[in-house]
Parts: C-alpha cells; sequence; structure tokens
C-alpha cells in the first residue's frame, strides 16, 4: 500500500480568517478569491502554475487598484494563511513511513510550498524529501483536485495499480474523485484527526476505516 496525503488542512492547519484578515489590512478583499478547498481567479491560477509569484502579485495589485503594494508585503499576507504542522503529525509520518511509501498530493503554490520547506518539515535535521517519496504539486502538475487527471498522474508515476493507493484528504470532493478513478480515499478529518487511523507503530488500523 502506497499513502498519499493532502497537505492543507490535513497535514498543516490553515487560517482563512487569519489570511482574510491580512489582505484587508492591505486594502483588498480575498474572500471572493478564496475557499476551503480550492481556490478561485488569480489565486487558482498561482495554484495551476499558470502564473507567478512576480505575476500573482501584478494581478493583486491591478485587482485593488493599489500600485504601491510591495510583492513583499502581497507574499507576507499569503504566508498567513498557513499556520503550522504539529509536531505530533511529523511524528505520524515518521512512523508510517517505517511500513508504507508517503507521498503528498497538494492543491498549493509556491509561497505555501516554500513555506513547507524552509518551515514545516525541518524537523530534527530532517528536511521535506524526509518525509515524502513523491511530492505532487498543483502549480508543477498544472492540475488541480479534483481533476480525474491529476489522480491518473499520480498513479502513472507512482508505476502502481490505483487500488494500491490510499489517498488521505479533508474533501469528501476530493476523496470521491479519487475512488472513481480506482484510488482508495479516506477522508481525513480537520486538525490531527487522521491519526486514529494508524496504530503506535505506524500501521494502517482497517477497521478504522470511516468507509465500514
Amino acid at each position: 500500500m502506497q499513502l498519499l496525503f493532502d497537505f492543507g488542512g490535513v497535514l498543516v492547519d490553515l487560517d482563512k480568517e487569519c489570511c482574510i484578515r491580512a489582505f484587508a489590512e492591505l486594502g483588498f478583499d480575498l474572500r471572493p478569491y478564496i475557499g476551503t478547498y480550492a481556490q478561485a481567479g488569480f489565486l487558482s491560477k498561482l495554484e495551476r502554475g499558470e502564473s507567478d509569484i512576480p505575476q500573482f502579485c501584478d494581478e493583486l495589485r491591478a485587482l485593488s487598484g493599489n500600485a504601491a503594494l510591495t510583492n513583499e508585503q502581497i507574499v507576507g499576507a499569503w504566508e498567513r494563511y498557513l499556520v503550522t504542522v504539529p509536531e505530533e503529525r511529523l511524528e505520524a509520518l515518521l512512523r508510517a513511513k517505517r511500513h508504507y511509501p508517503i507521498h503528498v498530493l497538494s492543491n498549493t503554490n509556491p509561497v505555501h510550498w516554500a513555506m513547507a520547506e524552509r518551515i514545516y518539515f525541518r524537523y530534527k535535521g530532517l528536511g521535506v524529501a524526509d518525509f515524502f517519496d513523491h511530492i505532487f504539486l498543483s502549480y508543477e502538475m498544472g492540475l488541480e483536485k479534483p481533476s480525474p487527471a491529476i489522480f491518473q498522474r499520480v498513479v502513472q508515476t507512482l508505476g502502481c495499480r490505483p487500488e494500491e493507493v490510499l489517498f488521505f484528504d479533508d474533501s469528501e470532493v476530493n476523496c470521491a474523485a479519487a475512488r472513481a478513478e480506482g484510488l482508495q480515499s479516506w477522508i481525513a478529518p480537520a486538525g490531527s484527526g487522521w491519526l486514529k487511523y494508524f496504530d503506535a507503530d505506524g500501521r494502517l488500523i482497517p477497521e478504522a476505516s470511516p468507509l465500514l
């Protein structure tokens, strides 16, 4: 079995309201663009890799009508969306990695993934590559969940049968899309709720499946 984890909301805690307030301090209403499981407009373009960080900032300046905003201000506000990856989740990943290949699949962007590499998976001398065998990021793939193509790409890259992949996501829409492509998928409750699926040694507990 290969384990595939979502990033936002499953591994890293998010604070959408904090991010909205940070953009409001810049004079911009982010609410029409920011979603719980997917983004819209210029945020979605960043997460699909259709714009880079300078273009993202240029678009924000154009939308806000404030040409004086700096890239640093805009990126800093966007960083406020991510809060932390608690140590208990990092330890759970490391325990599970003793038994299974571990991968991440995220609708994310270069700002947030840079934080993952720089901050959230710096732990006990380890880095992000020590936690994941493969890293699948929407902005690098040009695809977003729940597109069927993104799950097909994952399976093709891993070189396994779809049913050999167990996907954890906090969105039932994404879980259903993964199941439609033949993957196994368990909903991962917000916070650390998914830890209940593993025993103390990091092995899956089959009877803990939310599909039973």
